[in-house]
Protein backbone atom coordinates (compact mmCIF):
# COMPACT_ATOMS: atom_id res chain seq x y z
CA UNK A 1 0.00 0.00 0.00
CA UNK A 2 1.55 3.30 -1.03
CA UNK A 3 0.92 6.59 0.68
CA UNK A 4 1.59 10.21 -0.26
CA UNK A 5 5.08 10.13 1.27
CA UNK A 6 6.01 7.00 -0.72
CA UNK A 7 4.69 8.58 -3.94
CA UNK A 8 6.78 11.74 -3.41
CA UNK A 9 9.87 9.72 -2.51
CA UNK A 10 9.45 7.55 -5.63
CA UNK A 11 9.20 10.64 -7.82
CA UNK A 12 12.56 11.89 -6.53
CA UNK A 13 11.69 14.17 -3.61
CA UNK A 14 14.65 15.55 -1.68
CA UNK A 15 14.60 14.03 1.85
CA UNK A 16 15.59 16.13 4.84
CA UNK A 17 15.21 13.33 7.37
CA UNK A 18 17.08 10.10 7.86
CA UNK A 19 15.15 6.86 7.68
CA UNK A 20 15.36 4.32 11.02
CA UNK A 21 1.09 28.51 -1.12
CA UNK A 22 -1.66 29.45 0.68
CA UNK A 23 -1.88 32.85 2.31
CA UNK A 24 -0.75 32.92 5.91
CA UNK A 25 -3.16 34.38 8.41
CA UNK A 26 -2.27 36.64 11.32
CA UNK A 27 -4.73 34.68 13.46
CA UNK A 28 -3.29 32.24 16.00
CA UNK A 29 -2.48 28.91 14.38
CA UNK A 30 -3.03 25.49 15.93
CA UNK A 31 -0.23 23.00 16.51
CA UNK A 32 -0.58 19.78 14.54
CA UNK A 33 -1.71 17.05 16.93
CA UNK A 34 -0.15 13.89 15.51
CA UNK A 35 -2.21 10.77 16.14
CA UNK A 36 -0.74 7.27 16.35
CA UNK A 37 -1.25 6.47 12.67
CA UNK A 38 0.28 7.89 9.48
CA UNK A 39 -0.60 11.55 8.85
CA UNK A 40 0.93 14.37 6.81
CA UNK A 41 0.86 18.08 5.98
CA UNK A 42 2.25 20.00 3.00
CA UNK A 43 2.76 23.69 2.59
CA UNK A 44 5.01 26.71 2.52
CA UNK A 45 7.11 27.44 5.58
CA UNK A 46 6.30 30.90 6.89
CA UNK A 47 8.10 31.35 10.19
CA UNK A 48 10.57 29.48 12.40
CA UNK A 49 10.87 30.17 16.14
CA UNK A 50 11.51 28.64 19.56
CA UNK A 51 8.16 27.87 21.12
CA UNK A 52 7.55 28.90 24.71
CA UNK A 53 4.98 26.06 24.99
CA UNK A 54 7.53 23.28 25.38
CA UNK A 55 7.47 22.19 21.72
CA UNK A 56 11.07 23.39 21.18
CA UNK A 57 11.75 24.84 17.75
CA UNK A 58 8.57 25.21 15.70
CA UNK A 59 7.64 26.12 12.14
CA UNK A 60 4.47 27.75 10.91
CA UNK A 61 3.22 26.50 7.55
CA UNK A 62 0.60 27.80 5.12
CA UNK A 63 -0.98 24.44 4.28
CA UNK A 64 -1.67 23.53 0.67
CA UNK A 65 -2.71 19.93 1.45
CA UNK A 66 -2.97 17.55 4.40
CA UNK A 67 -4.22 14.12 5.34
CA UNK A 68 -7.89 13.66 6.18
CA UNK A 69 -9.19 13.98 9.73
CA UNK A 70 -6.08 15.83 10.95
CA UNK A 71 -6.54 17.67 14.24
CA UNK A 72 -4.66 20.46 15.97
CA UNK A 73 -4.44 22.11 19.35
CA UNK A 74 -5.24 25.82 19.60
CA UNK A 75 -4.93 26.92 23.20
CA UNK A 76 -7.11 24.46 25.10
CA UNK A 77 -9.29 23.58 22.10
CA UNK A 78 -8.90 20.69 19.66
CA UNK A 79 -9.69 21.90 16.12
CA UNK A 80 -9.82 20.38 12.64
CA UNK A 81 -6.87 21.11 10.34
CA UNK A 82 -7.43 21.60 6.61
CA UNK A 83 -5.68 22.88 3.51
CA UNK A 84 -5.80 26.64 3.11
CA UNK A 85 -5.09 27.42 6.74
CA UNK A 86 -1.94 28.07 8.72
CA UNK A 87 -0.71 25.45 11.22
CA UNK A 88 2.32 24.98 13.43
CA UNK A 89 4.57 21.93 13.51
CA UNK A 90 6.74 21.34 16.56
CA UNK A 91 10.25 20.35 15.44
CA UNK A 92 11.38 19.09 18.85
CA UNK A 93 11.29 15.41 17.86
CA UNK A 94 14.74 13.93 17.24
CA UNK A 95 13.73 12.99 13.68
CA UNK A 96 12.57 16.56 12.93
CA UNK A 97 15.37 18.63 14.46
CA UNK A 98 17.32 20.61 11.87
CA UNK A 99 15.18 19.49 8.93
CA UNK A 100 13.65 22.93 8.26
CA UNK A 101 15.89 25.98 8.63
CA UNK A 102 15.65 29.76 8.67
CA UNK A 103 17.11 29.75 5.14
CA UNK A 104 14.15 27.60 4.02
CA UNK A 105 11.76 30.21 5.43
CA UNK A 106 13.63 33.06 3.72
CA UNK A 107 13.40 31.18 0.41
CA UNK A 108 9.69 30.38 0.89
CA UNK A 109 10.24 26.64 0.41
CA UNK A 110 7.47 24.05 0.48
CA UNK A 111 7.65 20.82 2.48
CA UNK A 112 5.79 17.58 3.06
CA UNK A 113 6.01 16.58 6.76
CA UNK A 114 4.73 13.12 7.63
CA UNK A 115 4.43 11.13 10.85
CA UNK A 116 5.38 7.63 9.71
CA UNK A 117 5.31 5.41 12.80
CA UNK A 118 6.45 4.89 16.37
CA UNK A 119 9.93 3.41 16.86
CA UNK A 120 10.59 1.03 19.74
CA UNK A 121 14.27 1.29 20.72
CA UNK A 122 16.12 -1.54 22.46
CA UNK A 123 16.58 0.67 25.54
CA UNK A 124 14.57 3.73 26.46
CA UNK A 125 11.29 5.27 25.43
CA UNK A 126 9.62 4.87 22.07
CA UNK A 127 9.71 7.88 19.78
CA UNK A 128 7.96 9.20 16.70
CA UNK A 129 9.58 8.79 13.28
CA UNK A 130 8.91 11.59 10.79
CA UNK A 131 9.84 12.13 7.16
CA UNK A 132 10.39 15.62 5.74
CA UNK A 133 10.51 16.06 1.97
CA UNK A 134 11.13 19.29 0.10
CA UNK A 135 8.46 19.65 -2.60
CA UNK A 136 7.74 22.13 -5.36
CA UNK A 137 5.06 24.78 -4.83
CA UNK A 138 1.59 23.69 -5.99
CA UNK A 139 1.62 26.11 -8.91
CA UNK A 140 4.75 24.38 -10.29
CA UNK A 141 2.57 21.59 -11.64
CA UNK A 142 -1.07 21.77 -12.73
CA UNK A 143 -1.79 18.46 -11.02
CA UNK A 144 -0.62 19.58 -7.57
CA UNK A 145 2.59 19.42 -5.61
CA UNK A 146 5.40 17.46 -7.21
CA UNK A 147 8.67 16.35 -5.74
CA UNK A 148 11.81 18.35 -6.41
CA UNK A 149 14.45 16.41 -8.30
CA UNK A 150 18.11 16.38 -7.34
CA UNK A 151 19.93 18.34 -10.07
CA UNK A 152 21.98 16.21 -12.46
CA UNK A 153 25.54 15.73 -11.27
CA UNK A 154 24.62 16.17 -7.60
CA UNK A 155 24.39 13.16 -5.37
CA UNK A 156 21.85 12.50 -2.70
CA UNK A 157 22.94 11.54 0.82
CA UNK A 158 21.28 8.19 0.15
CA UNK A 159 23.48 7.51 -2.93
CA UNK A 160 26.31 6.39 -0.65
CA UNK A 161 24.20 3.93 1.31
CA UNK A 162 25.03 0.26 0.76
CA UNK A 163 21.37 -0.80 0.45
Amino acid sequence: MTNRTDELRASGAVARTKEVSGDASSEPAPYIRWADEYAWVEGQVMELWDSPKGYGESVSMALTACSDNLMGKLGTEIVAISAGQRANVGLGSATLQGTITAADVEQGKHFHVAFMRWQEPANGNRYRVFTVLEVAPPDADEQGIVALKVPEGEQSIEDALPF
